[in-house]
Formats: C-alpha cells, sequence, structure tokens
C-alpha cells in the first residue's frame, strides 16, 4: 500500500506543477504524470501499456471527430442560422420560451459531440449578439454560455464522462437518456431563465434577426434534414433496440453530414472538415492522454487504491467527498480526466445501487469542472467570446446555477432506490 500511496502522491504533485502553467496542454501534463507515475513504480517506461492506453477511448474519439465533423457542416450549410430564425420568428411574443430554445440551442454542439467548447464556439457564438439585443448584460450572457455547455455535456446522447465511466466499470452506455434529459434539461431552463429573463423586457424580431441571413424558401425545410435525420436516428435506435440495426454513433454523424452536402447553401466540404478536426484534435489528445494514464494507474496499483479509499468512505461523507472533489478536479484534469480517475471508484463505491443512477448524477457534478480554473473549458471560452475581461465575473454569475447543481446531483444519489422505483 506504501508504494501505491507514493505513486499516487507523486503523480498528484505532477498535476499541482502543471496548474502552474495554464498554457501547458492538459494532455501533456496527463501524460507526463502517467511517466513519473510508471517510473516511481517501478516499471521504467512500459512502452506496452502506454500503447495500449491511447486505444482505451477510441470509439469515443470517433464520436467526438465524426460529430464535430457533423456540426461543422451543418453550420457551414446554413442549418443553425436557419433553425434560431425559426426560433425568433415563431415565438418572439413569448420571452422566456425564447431564452428557453436558444438555451438548448446552446447545448446542441455538446449533446451531439460530447465537447464542452464545441458548444460555446459554434451556436454560442451564434446565439451571443441575439442575447446581446435582447437587452442581456455581457456577463449574463457569458455565465449563460459557460452553464449551457455544461448541461450540454451532461446531457444525452452523447455524455463522454458517463461512457469513460461506463467504460471503466464494464457497462453498457445503455438506459441513460431518460434520467440525463431530466437531470439536465429543467436545470438548464432555470439557468437561462434565472440568469437573462429580468433583462428581456420584449423581443424585436427584425432588431434581433438583421444579421442573420434569410434562409431561401426552396431550402425552408429541407436544410433541417441533416440534424432531424441524425436526432431522429438515435432515438429509433434507443427506442426499438435490436428491432432496428444500430450502425453506431459514428455512422449515425456521416450520414448526417453526407445529408447536409445537398441541403442548405453550398459550401466546399475539405476546408470545413480540416477545420473542424484540427479544433478537435486538443480534446482528443486528452482522451489519450487520460487512457495513458488510467493504464498507468492500473499498473501501479494507484487506481484499486482509490477503489479502496472510496470503498472506506460512508454516509455523508461519501456525499460530500463525491459533491466537491468532481467539479474541483475538473481544473487541473478538465471533466474527462476527472470521469476516468475518479469517477470509477466513486461509483463503485456506491456498490449495490442502481449504476446508471450513480453515474449520471456524479457525471452532472463532474461537468460542473468546466467552471473550475485553470482549464475552465467551458467558462474561459465563454468569458472570451462573450468579451468579459475577468474571468471571476462570470464564477460569480454562476454560483446559484452551480449550486443548484450540486444539490440536485447529491439528492440523486441519496434517493437512488427511490429513483429506481419510478424509472426503471
Amino acid at each position: 500500500m506504501a508504494i501505491e500511496m507514493i505513486v499516487l502522491l507523486a503523480i498528484a504533485l505532477v498535476f499541482i506543477i502543471g496548474s502552474f502553467f495554464p498554457k501547458v496542454p492538459v494532455s501533456f501534463t496527463l501524460i507526463v504524470a502517467a511517466i513519473v507515475g510508471a517510473l516511481v513504480g517501478g516499471f521504467g517506461f512500459p512502452l506496452r501499456h502506454f500503447i495500449e492506453g491511447t486505444q482505451l477511448f477510441l470509439y469515443l474519439m470517433l464520436i467526438v471527430v465524426t460529430g464535430m465533423v457533423f456540426m461543422g457542416t451543418i453550420k457551414a450549410s446554413g442549418a443553425l442560422d436557419a433553425l434560431t430564425r425559426v426560433i425568433i420568428e415563431k415565438f418572439h411574443k413569448m420571452p422566456s420560451l425564447v431564452l428557453i430554445l436558444l438555451m438548448f440551442l446552446i447545448m446542441l454542439p455538446a449533446m451531439l459531440t460530447g465537447s464542452a467548447p464545441a458548444s460555446v464556439l459554434s451556436t454560442g457564438v451564434l446565439v451571443l449578439p441575439i442575447l446581446a439585443r435582447l437587452g442581456i448584460p455581457k456577463e449574463e450572457i457569458a455565465a449563460i454560455l459557460a452553464m449551457g455547455s455544461i448541461y450540454g455535456l451532461a446531457a444525452p446522447p452523447i455524455n463522454v464522462p458517463a461512457m469513460i465511466i461506463a467504460t471503466g466499470v464494464y457497462m453498457p452506455y445503455e438506459g441513460f437518456t431518460l434520467l440525463l434529459l431530466i437531470l439536465t434539461i429543467p436545470l438548464a431552463i432555470f439557468s437561462v431563465l434565472f440568469l437573462g429573463r429580468k433583462f428581456v423586457k420584449d423581443v424585436q424580431p427584425l432588431e434581433v434577426l438583421k444579421d442573420l441571413p434569410e434562409t431561401p424558401a426552396a431550402q425552408k425545410y429541407s436544410i433541417h434534414l441533416p440534424l432531424f435525420t441524425v436526432l431522429l436516428l438515435m432515438i429509433v435506435i434507443r427506442m426499438f433496440p435490436g428491432k432496428i440495426p444500430d450502425i453506431g454513433t459514428p455512422m449515425i454523424f456521416m450520414v448526417g453530414t453526407l445529408l447536409s452536402l445537398f441541403t442548405g447553401k453550398k459550401f466546399k466540404f475539405s476546408p470545413v472538415c480540416k477545420k473542424t478536426i484540427s479544433d478537435s484534435i486538443g480534446i482528443l489528445s486528452i482522451f489519450v492522454a487520460v487512457g495513458v494514464l488510467i493504464q498507468i494507474m492500473s499498473l501501479t496499483g494507484v487506481r484499486g487504491l482509490l477503489v479502496l479509499a472510496s470503498l472506506s468512505l460512508g454516509g455523508a461523507w461519501l456525499y460530500l467527498t463525491t459533491a466537491i472533489s468532481t467539479p474541483l478536479l475538473g481544473g487541473p484534469l478538465i471533466p474527462f480526466g476527472v470521469a476516468g480517475v475518479l469517477g470509477v471508484p466513486l461509483v463503485l463505491a456506491f456498490i449495490g445501487k442502481n449504476s446508471i443512477i450513480i453515474t449520471s448524477a456524479i457525471t452532472l457534478m463532474i461537468s460542473l469542472g468546466c467552471l473550475t480554473p485553470p482549464t475552465a473549458i467551458g467558462g474561459i471560452f465563454a468569458a472570451q467570446v462573450a468579451g468579459v475581461d475577468k474571468y471571476s465575473k462570470v464564477i460569480r454569475k454562476c454560483i446559484v446555477p452551480t449550486i443548484l447543481t450540486l444539490i440536485v446531483g447529491v439528492l440523486t444519489l441519496v434517493y437512488v432506490d427511490t429513483i429506481e422505483k419510478i424509472l426503471f
């Protein structure tokens, strides 16, 4: 047990040192931590384990890259602009509903790709000027974008932290959709209304949409076909398992990408594909690094140590540790790293409980790590695109939704048996 503790401390020391260098990629810090852990554990440089670790999340990486390409193509085709125009034109007399639908639009890229920055940098950038014209201050806009990216990350169909945990505990990623929707959608609705509704007095469609291009009449309906096809395939395959062949999420995204080439405005696929893949390199490198670190932690016994430590926690301490550690570690490790390093032991600590419910609650709290410095992969991007000079201003606006999210997560853990009787 002593050597495992020394290895854990060595890995933690690398994370602490890495936190002082915010410009150093998180993936680099994770790889260095894995190398240091292997050396301190007496295994030298175990090449086979490093190679195996890089392949641990290969399928999830395929989901992310195909999802990013799909989002890039429907954005280039004008589908996102058209969807935004429909929301404003149809519902401008109901400001609350407009805000809620815009929040769902912000969440959409993260829901389909598992990447919080994707929400901020795609639909978030699109929705930002609209929120500004509605009269919402830039600090509140940044907070809305940040919280939207967080809830999109935790929402179905692509909850990457849940997928990572499911892989770690050898559980299929099935049965999460309904519960994740119940956990995230009400919180997203509360957040956008809490942050923005008091500033919105009236919605003037001509003023709000003056910079958005008109959708040609011939493309009024066809332009939405790729997005609706992707959502329909995901829903139908999950509603009728075994009856409808599951072609896999990456293939579903590729079907949507292919359709986007023939709907909406014309665009060159090659530059869009290159840009979106380039943008996804950062998150893909993190998947590789987290896989390597998890492999080395298993090799050195650190992962087992964390499991035993988690199992030794009981009662209120287990809930308190989960609520505090999951979002805080999101700073140095980002949510995907927390899911791989800490999420699996925490799920095992609730042994005997419904793993789907436990995993859903834990990933909801893990997603809050997108707000935690030094990385803050959702919050910092939101502050930058909204033009907020100090990130602390965004954090202050997010305090109430964050606390409420933690409360919902903990209550889900506490009442897991009751929830299981109702939903399962």
